[in-house]
């Protein structure tokens, strides 16, 4: 081979070297490209790129959207809201004076409702002196068994209307003060009392007792004051009004009707509440007393008999027969004797 052949070839050697050489660095910056392309986005979100592009387009375009409009444009949007906001300013200070007003009502009228509150607490102690005065002298006057006489004959309807009112004053006032009596000067006090002072001397009296317990507004005062009577609180204050009531207990048990009416209200819970209690007077324990001395006379029947054996304090009774307290023995020992006597008309069943 000659000398140029030779020169030739290696060039033609080097050339395909060359491009061997070209195609892999071309291979390489293709690669290069391909990650770069690919890695752009993430580098743009990463670098807040996208973020300031679009502030600066916002920008751009709020410019834009101002150039647009003209100066004289912007002055009346400007008059506009000032106009707006002049109307609201109305608007508040309307407002403001309607609360005022309004406010000022309010207060009137709480000051009006201060004074009406006022004249019925005056109208009502007035009215409770004038029915305690009235009450006590009627008490009084009722003490005279002719005076009921006169009522019961002529005034039946009235009577029977008063013992309905005596009925919703009793329980107004065990429920105001059940847990302390006012004092017993105290005008509500003096009006409650004469009120069953007047019941108790009607029920002295054969007709007027009858009349108690026969009418419906008699039959459910006493059915009330069985009820609330273990309910009154221990206080001396109280001791009046329980003293009443046993008394109209211990009339009505005079009368067969009535007899029968107490048994059924369970008259022998209260009784047996107020002997165990040691710390009441002597006098209201003989009162109790006196009611079962009544009660337990030539009593026959066998269910009454037995349901004031099973509820009464027999052996307190018993301690009181023994004692040296007089009468109250004298009665306790009675009532014990009626007991045993009427034991037999339950043997007998």
């Amino acid at each position: 081979m000659d000398k140029n052949a030779q020169e030739e070839q290696t060039n033609l050697e080097d050339e395909k070297q060359f491009l061997i050489s070209v195609e892999d660095t071309l291979s390489t910056v293709e690669k290069n490209i391909h990650k770069f392309i690919k890695d752009v986005p993430q580098t743009l979100v990463n670098s807040g790129l996208d973020i300031d592009l679009d502030k600066l387009n916002i920008d751009d375009g709020q410019k834009d959207l101002v150039s647009l409009f003209p100066k004289s444009l912007t002055d009346e949007i400007n008059k506009e809201e000032k106009e707006k906001i002049s109307v609201l300013e109305l608007k508040c200070e309307q407002l403001h004076s309607q609360l005022q007003q309004q406010i000022d009502k309010n207060k009137k009228a709480q000051e009006e409702i201060e004074y009406l509150r006022e004249q019925i607490l005056n109208q009502s102690t007035y009215c409770a002196t004038l029915g305690a005065v009235l009450g006590n002298l009627t008490w009084r006057a009722s003490r005279l068994p002719e005076i009921v006489d006169v009522w019961l004959s002529g005034f039946q309807h009235m009577i029977g209307e008063f013992l309905s009112i005596t009925d919703g004053s009793f329980v107004a006032f065990i429920n105001t003060y059940q847990n302390a009596f006012p004092p017993t000067c105290n005008v509500e006090y003096q009006f409650i009392i004469g009120l069953l002072g007047i019941v108790t001397n009607i029920s002295a009296t054969p007709e007027g007792r009858e009349f108690l317990i026969t009418d419906p507004n008699g039959r459910a005062l006493v059915q009330k004051m069985v009820k609330l009577m273990p309910t009154l609180p221990l206080s001396q204050g109280s001791l009046s009004l329980k003293r009443l009531m046993l008394m109209i207990f211990y009339n009505v048990s005079m009368n067969k009707t009535g007899l029968q009416h107490l048994f059924e209200s369970r008259v022998g819970d209260v009784l047996n509440c107020y002997l165990k209690n040691n710390s009441l007077p002597d006098e209201t324990q003989f009162l109790c007393l006196r009611v079962l001395q009544s009660m337990t006379y030539g009593l026959t029947n066998p269910k009454y008999i037995q349901d004031l054996i099973t509820t009464l304090p027999i052996s307190k009774i018993e301690d009181i027969a023994t004692s040296n307290k007089n009468e109250m023995s004298t009665v306790a020992k009675q009532v014990i004797k009626q007991l045993r006597d009427s034991q037999k008309f339950i043997r007998l069943t």
